[in-house]
């Protein structure tokens, strides 16, 4: 009987060790399944941030070009209205030559006269 027992206990030992290893390669299955789905979750995140930057940058350059493009555009409204204005007072000093001179004369006397106050 104490042969019989022995080899129970091997027999005991022999199914805890195929037991142990199951276990041991379940283990490393699961950390290699974690591994590769960490790893395409990491891949996902990163082309999801990637597309996240390009598309702000593509609406940050369009809305940078129409601002230019208004910038532009009321820089040349403003461009086009003085040279209106220039031409319009070209056209009325032209027309009545002593009145422009003496609005010029009326106006200089006026800021000579605001500057030269003492303070």
């Amino acid at each position: 009987m104490a042969h019989n027992g022995k080899e129970n206990w091997s027999d005991a030992i022999e199914r805890a060790k195929d037991h142990f290893n199951t276990g041991w390669k379940e283990l490393a299955d699961a950390a290699d399944l974690a591994k590769s789905k960490s790893q395409d979750a990491w891949d996902e995140a990163r082309e999801k941030g990637r597309d996240a930057w390009v598309n702000a940058k593509a609406r940050g350059m369009e809305m940078w070009d129409d601002a230019r493009s208004r910038g532009s555009e009321a820089l040349d409204d403003v461009r086009d209205r003085g040279e209106e204005i220039f031409d319009d007072a070209e056209k009325l000093v032209k027309k009545n030559p002593m009145r422009a001179i003496g609005l010029s004369l009326l106006i200089g006397v006026c800021l000579g006269a605001l500057f030269s106050r003492d303070s």
